[in-house]
C-alpha cells in the first residue's frame, strides 16, 4: 500500500497536520470526524488506486496542535486557507461528520476550487436542533459532557483495539480501520510511560458543546453549485452528534441546489469505519 508523507500548513493561529498519498488525477481531499485522524481514510486511499490524495487533521486532532476552545466557523476558515496554500483546485472532496460540516463552509467560500463533494453523515443539524443550542444559557463547561470523561490513559495502541474491538460502534467497523485509529490516535508516553489521546476529551467534548450559531451553515448551502452526494445512515430525532446514529438534518438534500442523497439504512454513523470500499466507490465515480 502507499504510504502517505506528513507536512505541516501554516494556516493562521495553527499549523495543520496534512498527509499526502502522492498519484494523478484531480485531488482527492479527505476531512475526518470528531475524534479521530487522517489516518482513519487509510482503508479509503487503499481502495483508490493512484489517485492523488489529502487528508488534512482538522484543527484539535491528531497533529494538528491547537490552543482556546473549537469553534466551528474558525476551524472552516483554517482548513480553507490551508487549502489555499496547498494551491488545490477541481477537488474531489469527502468529509464525514463534523469533516462533513466543515468542508461544506470551505467549499461555501470558495466553490470555485471544488468539483465534487461527498458528504458523508454531516453534522448538519436540523433546524429546531439549532433552536434548542441557541435557547442554552451562556457557555457549557465541557468538564460536564460525558465524552470529556474518555479513557485518556493507555499503555500502547494494542491495549485500546483489544478494550475497542468488541464494543459498540467500534464492533461495526472494519478490523483495519480500528487498528489504523487506535495507532495513530496516542501522543507519545509522558513521564508517567502512559500514552494519551491526541484529541483530548475535553476538546472532543468542547466540539459538541459549542455548536450555538452553526446554523449559519443553512446560509452557505446555495453556493454549493457544484455536484453533491450525501450519505445519510437512519436518523433518531434528538440523538448525540458522535453516536451511532445520524446527525444530518433530514431534508439537507433538498436544501441543496445539485444533490445526490444515498439513503443507507444498513449503516450507522461511521460509514467510512463501517464500509471504506463504499465511500471509495463514490469517490471514484464522482463526475
Amino acid at each position: 500500500m502507499r504510504q502517505p508523507t506528513q507536512t505541516f500548513v501554516d494556516s493562521g493561529d495553527v499549523a495543520l497536520s496534512v498527509l499526502e498519498w502522492a498519484g494523478s488525477g484531480d485531488p482527492v481531499l479527505l476531512l475526518h470526524a470528531t475524534g479521530f485522524h487522517s489516518y482513519c481514510w487509510n482503508e479509503v486511499v487503499r481502495r483508490l488506486g493512484e489517485r492523488r490524495v489529502i487528508a488534512i487533521d482538522l484543527p484539535f486532532h491528531g497533529g494538528s496542535r491547537c490552543a482556546g476552545r473549537p469553534h466551528w466557523p474558525q476551524m472552516a476558515q483554517a482548513i480553507s486557507r490551508c487549502i489555499s496554500r496547498l494551491e488545490l483546485d477541481a477537488i474531489v472532496g469527502a468529509g464525514h461528520s463534523l469533516g462533513g460540516h466543515l468542508l461544506a463552509r470551505c467549499a461555501a467560500h470558495e466553490p470555485g476550487r471544488f468539483r465534487h463533494l461527498l458528504l458523508i453523515d454531516p453534522v448538519i443539524l436540523p433546524p429546531q436542533r439549532y433552536a434548542l443550542l441557541g435557547e442554552q444559557p451562556g457557555e457549557i463547561d465541557p468538564a460536564t459532557h460525558p465524552v470529556s470523561r474518555r479513557k485518556n490513559d493507555w499503555h500502547d495502541p494494542t491495549q485500546m483495539f483489544e478494550r475497542f474491538r468488541d464494543r459498540s460502534p467500534f464492533d461495526t467497523w472494519e478490523p483495519a480501520v480500528l487498528r489504523d485509529y487506535c495507532e495513530h490516535a496516542l501522543l507519545p508516553a509522558g513521564q508517567d510511560g502512559l500514552r494519551r489521546l491526541a484529541c483530548d476529551p475535553l476538546d472532543e467534548a468542547g466540539i459538541y458543546l459549542n455548536q450555538r450559531g452553526n446554523e449559519s451553515i443553512y446560509e452557505q448551502l446555495p453556493r454549493l453549485t457544484m455536484p453533491v452526494t450525501l450519505l445519510r445512515a437512519p436518523s433518531d430525532e434528538g440523538a448525540e452528534p458522535g453516536g451511532a446514529h445520524s446527525p444530518t438534518w433530514p431534508q439537507l438534500a433538498a436544501a441543496l441546489p445539485n444533490c445526490q442523497e444515498v439513503y443507507l439504512p444498513g449503516h450507522n454513523h461511521f460509514i467510512p469505519m463501517q464500509d471504506p470500499a463504499l465511500v471509495a466507490r463514490y469517490l471514484l465515480a464522482a463526475p
